[in-house]
Protein backbone atom coordinates (compact mmCIF):
# COMPACT_ATOMS: atom_id res chain seq x y z
CA UNK A 1 0.00 0.00 0.00
CA UNK A 2 1.25 3.60 -0.86
CA UNK A 3 -1.42 5.63 0.70
CA UNK A 4 -5.14 4.99 2.36
CA UNK A 5 -7.66 7.66 2.18
CA UNK A 6 -9.96 8.15 4.88
CA UNK A 7 -13.82 8.74 4.05
CA UNK A 8 -17.24 7.21 4.72
CA UNK A 9 -18.15 6.62 1.27
CA UNK A 10 -15.55 4.85 -1.88
CA UNK A 11 -16.17 8.07 -3.91
CA UNK A 12 -14.28 9.85 -1.73
CA UNK A 13 -11.09 8.61 -2.85
CA UNK A 14 -9.65 8.68 -6.25
CA UNK A 15 -11.76 6.79 -9.20
CA UNK A 16 -9.68 7.92 -11.94
CA UNK A 17 -6.55 6.92 -13.50
CA UNK A 18 -3.09 8.36 -11.76
CA UNK A 19 -0.50 10.44 -13.54
CA UNK A 20 3.03 9.99 -12.79
CA UNK A 21 5.66 12.73 -13.46
CA UNK A 22 9.81 12.35 -14.51
CA UNK A 23 10.18 12.85 -10.93
CA UNK A 24 8.32 9.62 -9.39
CA UNK A 25 5.14 12.16 -8.39
CA UNK A 26 2.07 10.78 -8.46
CA UNK A 27 -1.05 13.03 -9.32
CA UNK A 28 -5.02 12.47 -8.68
CA UNK A 29 -8.45 13.89 -8.14
CA UNK A 30 -10.74 12.51 -5.99
CA UNK A 31 -14.45 12.45 -6.93
CA UNK A 32 -15.49 13.86 -3.77
CA UNK A 33 -14.28 14.04 -0.24
CA UNK A 34 -11.53 16.92 0.00
CA UNK A 35 -12.52 19.91 2.45
CA UNK A 36 -15.50 21.21 1.00
CA UNK A 37 -17.01 17.50 0.19
CA UNK A 38 -16.92 18.43 -3.94
CA UNK A 39 -13.78 16.85 -5.01
CA UNK A 40 -9.86 17.14 -4.35
CA UNK A 41 -6.81 17.29 -6.76
CA UNK A 42 -3.91 15.57 -4.67
CA UNK A 43 -0.03 14.72 -4.62
CA UNK A 44 1.69 11.89 -3.47
CA UNK A 45 5.67 12.26 -3.04
CA UNK A 46 8.63 9.55 -2.49
CA UNK A 47 9.62 10.25 0.93
CA UNK A 48 12.11 8.56 3.10
CA UNK A 49 10.40 5.07 1.84
CA UNK A 50 7.10 6.23 2.09
CA UNK A 51 5.04 9.27 0.61
CA UNK A 52 3.98 12.66 1.63
CA UNK A 53 0.11 13.55 0.82
CA UNK A 54 -0.31 17.21 -0.76
CA UNK A 55 -3.63 18.70 -1.23
CA UNK A 56 -3.25 20.63 -4.70
CA UNK A 57 -6.47 22.27 -4.61
CA UNK A 58 -10.10 21.11 -2.62
CA UNK A 59 -13.25 22.11 -5.05
CA UNK A 60 -16.18 24.18 -3.73
CA UNK A 61 -18.61 22.46 -5.95
CA UNK A 62 -20.03 26.39 -6.40
CA UNK A 63 -19.44 29.25 -9.00
CA UNK A 64 -16.33 28.91 -11.14
CA UNK A 65 -14.69 26.46 -8.63
CA UNK A 66 -16.18 24.04 -9.91
CA UNK A 67 -16.59 20.15 -8.29
CA UNK A 68 -16.52 16.98 -8.50
CA UNK A 69 -13.69 15.57 -11.13
CA UNK A 70 -14.07 12.98 -13.57
CA UNK A 71 -11.45 11.53 -15.55
CA UNK A 72 -8.00 11.40 -15.23
CA UNK A 73 -5.60 14.55 -14.85
CA UNK A 74 -2.61 15.81 -17.99
CA UNK A 75 0.21 18.09 -17.29
CA UNK A 76 1.96 20.40 -19.77
CA UNK A 77 5.50 21.00 -19.92
CA UNK A 78 5.51 23.68 -17.47
CA UNK A 79 3.65 20.96 -14.38
CA UNK A 80 0.37 22.16 -15.04
CA UNK A 81 -2.14 20.23 -14.60
CA UNK A 82 -5.61 19.62 -16.74
CA UNK A 83 -8.85 17.88 -15.65
CA UNK A 84 -12.80 18.18 -16.09
CA UNK A 85 -15.36 18.75 -13.49
CA UNK A 86 -19.00 17.38 -13.91
CA UNK A 87 -20.23 21.02 -11.97
CA UNK A 88 -19.01 24.26 -12.45
CA UNK A 89 -19.00 26.73 -15.06
CA UNK A 90 -22.04 28.82 -16.30
CA UNK A 91 -25.63 27.43 -17.63
CA UNK A 92 -27.11 24.35 -16.21
CA UNK A 93 -28.69 25.91 -13.64
CA UNK A 94 -27.05 26.39 -10.26
CA UNK A 95 -25.06 23.74 -10.54
CA UNK A 96 -23.31 24.39 -13.96
CA UNK A 97 -22.67 21.93 -16.56
CA UNK A 98 -19.07 21.16 -15.90
CA UNK A 99 -15.73 22.65 -17.14
CA UNK A 100 -12.32 21.80 -17.75
CA UNK A 101 -9.74 23.07 -15.25
CA UNK A 102 -5.88 24.40 -14.58
CA UNK A 103 -4.20 23.50 -11.29
CA UNK A 104 -0.91 24.88 -11.17
CA UNK A 105 0.73 22.99 -8.64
Amino acid sequence: MIYSFAGSYPEEGPLNPLLLDANGNLFGTTYSGGLYGAGSVFKLTPSGGGWTYTSLHDFTGTGPDAGYPQGGLVMDANGNLYGTASMGGPGCGDVGCGLIFEITP
